[in-house]
């Protein structure tokens, strides 16, 4: 199959460690996304029926709460990913290539975590980063998915509907 030709040179390039970090952060992802829309952090599309986690509600919901110096770890990726966000994918001059995210001036740190780590996702689940220049950004890549982890834990902890909608068991 076309599919395991691609799977068997990716896994060339991303040990596995790195594949389970990958599969861990995109469990937690859906998982968290799933737990929002449960814990009534929706919006919904009436013309279609369609359902998607509101973010920015959360986020505000959390904004007071959520302090970065709680622990080191948890101040390191805040600091790492406002350091360092993921670009966001772009194309220019009939190319696929990366750009950095320009955020409002105004923009709250949390509201840049919080669309950096949908960036983080985004980058993953849509394939960009896995178009052959994985390698090259790495560690860069492990950093971010790491950091992104730590904060979406933390943020978990902070709305109580919202983590025991996480732990609920799969059914």
């Amino acid at each position: 199959m076309i599919t395991d030709q691609f799977i068997e040179e990716l896994n060339k390039t991303i040990n596995d460690d790195g594949r389970k970090l990958i599969t861990n952060f995109f469990i937690i992802f859906s998982r968290f996304e799933c737990a929002l829309k449960s814990s009534n952090f929706k919006q919904m599309d009436e013309k279609n029926n369609k359902v998607s986690a509101n973010w920015e509600q959360f986020i505000s919901s959390i904004k007071s709460d959520f302090n970065k110096n709680k622990c080191d770890s948890l101040k390191e990726a805040v600091t790492y990913i406002i350091e360092n966000p993921p670009k966001m994918q772009v194309f220019e001059d009939e190319l696929l290539g990366w750009k950095d995210r320009r955020f409002q001036q105004n923009c709250h740190e949390i509201n840049k975590l919080d669309i950096s780590i949908r960036d983080i996702r985004n980058n993953l689940f849509h394939g960009g980063k896995f178009n052959g220049n994985y390698q090259k950004d790495v560690t860069r890549n492990i950093d971010l998915i790491k950091s992104a982890i730590i904060i979406l834990n933390e943020w978990l902890s902070l709305d109580e509907s919202v983590k025991n909608n996480f732990l609920q068991p799969i059914e």
